[in-house]
């Protein structure tokens, strides 16, 4: 039980921080919580997945779970998916990378500044890549949903 709660808190971290992004953002009380229950989805994707592979692929994995989350309550609410998106990722943003690098490049520490500046942009490019493949699914999964309700209200 204690192993649960010890994997439990970064997941429940990434939701309070994401909330208080929220808040920032512009979201109302709903969204609020939806938006940090996403980052949540996010975080804990990103814990099952850096034992398979590198810390490019679970920030891709951790991205279309977000992602996803994202278009599905974005389709529930009726609201743009990109409202929970934004927020959810906030916590898997590679800022400890970015300072690392500027870090190194400043210590006159070049080829470690290049190696931890090719992982954050790895990094960067994987979230943005998941966030997209995510955006495509929701945009061919979600409209069809649409189509078949508007099909069986009209009885056809």
């Amino acid at each position: 039980m204690n192993e649960f709660f010890d994997w439990m808190k970064e997941p429940l971290f990434a939701a309070v921080a994401t909330s208080a992004f929220s808040v920032l953002f512009g979201l109302h009380s709903t969204e609020v919580l939806l938006a940090a229950a996403g980052a949540a989805v996010g975080r804990a994707a990103y814990q099952f997945v850096p034992d398979m592979g590198s810390e490019a692929f679970a920030a891709f994995m951790s991205a279309l779970a977000a992602g996803v989350y994202s278009e599905l309550v974005g389709w529930f609410r009726k609201r743009p998916a990109t409202v929970y998106m934004i927020a959810s990722i906030i916590p898997l943003v590679p800022g400890g990378g970015m300072y690392y690098t500027v870090l190194a490049s400043l210590e006159g520490e070049s080829l470690n500044a290049v190696e931890l500046g090719l992982a954050t942009m790895m990094t960067a490019f994987a979230l943005a890549a998941g966030l997209a493949v995510a955006n495509a699914l929701g945009r061919h999964l979600f409209p069809r949903q649409v189509h078949m309700r508007l099909r069986r209200k009209r009885g056809a």
